[in-house]
C-alpha cells in the first residue's frame, strides 16, 4: 500500500480515508478538489483499501489526471 500512497503523491495528490455510516471511504484529493472516491465493504479491509486505492489510481491515470 506504500508504494500506492508514494504514487499518489508523486502526482501531486492527497489521500483520505475515513468512515461514514459505518463503511470506509477512500478519497482522492487534488487540492481540495476530490477526482476520485470509493465505498469499501465488509471484505478484508487490507486487501479492500490496496485494491481499491489501485483501481483509482489507474482510473486517474487513464483520465490523465
Amino acid at each position: 500500500m506504500r508504494d500506492l500512497l508514494e504514487k499518489a503523491l508523486n502526482k501531486g495528490l492527497s489521500v483520505v480515508f475515513s468512515t461514514e455510516n459505518g463503511f470506509a471511504v477512500i478519497r482522492i484529493l487534488k487540492g481540495e478538489d476530490v477526482v476520485a472516491s470509493c465505498s469499501l465493504g465488509s471484505a478484508s479491509f487490507r486487501s479492500s483499501v490496496e485494491e481499491s486505492l489501485q483501481s483509482l489510481l489507474l482510473d486517474l491515470e487513464r483520465k490523465g489526471i
